[in-house]
């Protein structure tokens, strides 16, 4: 029931994009998947790791969308409401004033290898994933106090009030390890993972594919669909369409800034598309913490230089696409048409590169960009566009996402760059707080405002929909004053597939919904 409600969620959205003439037909996964099958996945990311501990984004182009197989998920956002749907996990409530949740679990639920998932087992990959160090939510578990008061129920006392706890959880915390297994195998964990996902993990070879298995004893009764999966790493967008179309392969994972072009060529060879568009979209860092870009100045300058409108069509390859212009889409509880980006002022952006150079602060700067058709485009029409101007120095220094995500990502040795890609969030919480917060898990630009602090503080404190749409007003305010970040295209998360497979949904963060997945009856 959980799944069949997604799925309609998604595909209600995915109806409205489909009036776009230029992009593959919307794609009918409402039908109930056939049982059994062997479906081919394509994705552009290598897998690192299947260890949540050692996974800080969950990409849904990486091993978020493959450790999803391996693990289900506690709780999922729904890409559309930004609500917390249940999973493995039965519910997640808060006392009076937030301080204290209460998250229980399903009961039955078995690891792959017969043990029970559990409260202990949860603590578990809690305690994981704060003590590996990697995963930046580990640093907000440190803080929390987690007591087993049965074995189905887990008590979390949080250092101060948040009512909009589950959805970090939901986001950022969605899988669990078999306890068991790690014991046994701590150091071969990450490439032997055992969870109560609907697969196990079968052949890895590097770089190149994985397989899974169907796991029999998966805890919702008659999945999943597929007998089998395979996932192949294919790098280039245009190859993953063509393999598509040829028949090599069945789908590609979702992601979000979708080329446009590649739909439209998907659409002509006869594949069909599922898409849902989001707040936020296109994205690009500005390191807040070194020059050019800790003076606000030279960020509003990059800001008034470029038309967006035109980079998000050169972006995604589509006269049909839109620049973002407010941080939330119309019909967002959120939403302030009055509080808009700043429009294209060429006058105005050498004013403010010249009186940059005349203060000893020279906009020269090195974008760190990842090698791929949007990012490319993107990162040579800004170059180009700030050619254009005096005072202002752009060097391009491209990078493939292995690597983007080291030194962007988690040394913060850059000054300008667009990993990874795209920045979306259904509801405020967890994706606001967590890009704009000082010290928050992907504050990556290290942008710092107590006001804007104060306003998402109060935000997550609360429910009522009135306070938190003045708080993020306050928000929304200082972020078009600062501009912490560029902001381009909006977003759209998509996937390709043939119109044999059905029972497709995917999270807010774009991973899968494995166990539905399938092809439809014949």
């Amino acid at each position: 029931m959980i799944g069949a409600v997604a799925l309609s969620l998604v595909g209600g959205l995915s109806a409205c994009a489909g009036d776009d003439p230029q992009t593959a037909a919307i794609a009918d996964v409402s039908a109930e998947a056939a049982s059994g099958g062997d479906l081919t996945m394509l994705l552009y990311v290598p897998m690192r790791t299947f260890d949540p501990a050692e996974d800080d984004t969950m990409a849904s182009t990486g091993d978020g969308t493959r450790m999803a197989a391996i693990y289900d998920y506690l709780f999922t956002l729904d890409p559309v409401t930004g609500e917390v749907v249940p999973r493995i996990g039965e519910s997640l409530t808060p006392n009076d004033d937030g301080t204290v949740w209460t998250l229980k679990l399903n009961d039955g639920v078995k690891f792959s290898d017969g043990t029970d998932l559990n409260a202990d087992a949860v603590k578990f990959t809690w305690g994981h994933i704060r003590d590996k160090k990697v995963a930046r939510i580990g640093t907000s578990i440190a803080m929390w106090k987690l007591k087993v008061t049965d074995p189905l129920t887990l008590t979390i006392t949080l250092p101060g009030p948040n009512k909009q706890l589950d959805k970090t959880i939901a986001s950022s915390l969605p899988f669990v390890i078999s306890p068991t297994a790690y014991t046994k195998d701590p150091k071969g964990f990450s490439k032997n993972p055992v969870g109560a996902g609907p697969f196990t993990l079968g052949e890895v070879v590097a770089d190149d594919h994985e397989t899974y298995k169907a796991n029999k004893n998966y805890w919702k009764k008659g999945l999943p669909k597929l007998d089998s999966v395979r996932v192949d790493l294919v790098a280039d967008a245009a190859q993953r369409v063509n393999t598509i179309a040829s028949g090599e392969a069945d789908m590609q994972a979702p992601e979000s800034g979708t080329d446009l072009s590649l739909l439209a060529d998907a659409g002509s060879q006869g594949l069909v598309a599922d898409s849902v568009t989001q707040n936020g979209g296109g994205w690009v860092y500005f390191n807040n913490t070194r020059a050019p870009f800790d003076d606000p100045r030279a960020r509003r300058a990059v800001y008034l230089a470029l038309d967006r409108e035109k980079l998000s069509q050169v972006a995604l390859g589509s006269k049909d696409a839109h620049a973002i212009n407010t941080l939330f889409v119309k019909g967002s509880p959120f939403y302030e048409k009055d509080l808009t980006f700043p429009k294209s002022d060429k006058k105005e952006a050498q004013k403010l590169f010249d009186e940059l150079a005349a203060d000893g602060k020279p906009v020269d700067f090195t974008y760190v960009n990842m090698a791929g058709g949007v990012n490319s485009r993107t990162a040579q029409y800004i170059q180009a566009q700030l050619s254009t101007f005096d005072n202002v120095k752009m060097k391009i220094d491209t990078i493939d996402v292995t690597a983007a995500h080291e030194r962007v990502f988690l040394q913060k040795d850059y000054d300008m760059s667009p990993y990874p890609g795209a920045y979306k969030f259904p509801d405020p919480e967890p994706g606001l707080y967590n890009l704009l917060a000082t010290d928050a898990p992907f504050n990556t630009t290290g942008y710092s405002n107590a006001d804007v602090d104060d306003a998402l503080n109060a935000a997550r404190q609360t429910t009522d929909t009135t306070v938190r749409k003045e708080n993020y007003r306050t928000v929304q305010e200082q972020f078009m004053k600062d501009l912490p970040g560029l902001f381009t295209f909006s977003s759209t998360l998509s996937t390709v597939m043939t119109k044999d497979v059905t029972g497709v949904a995917f999270t807010a963060g774009g991973q899968l919904i494995w166990d539905e997945l399938g092809f439809k009856k014949k």
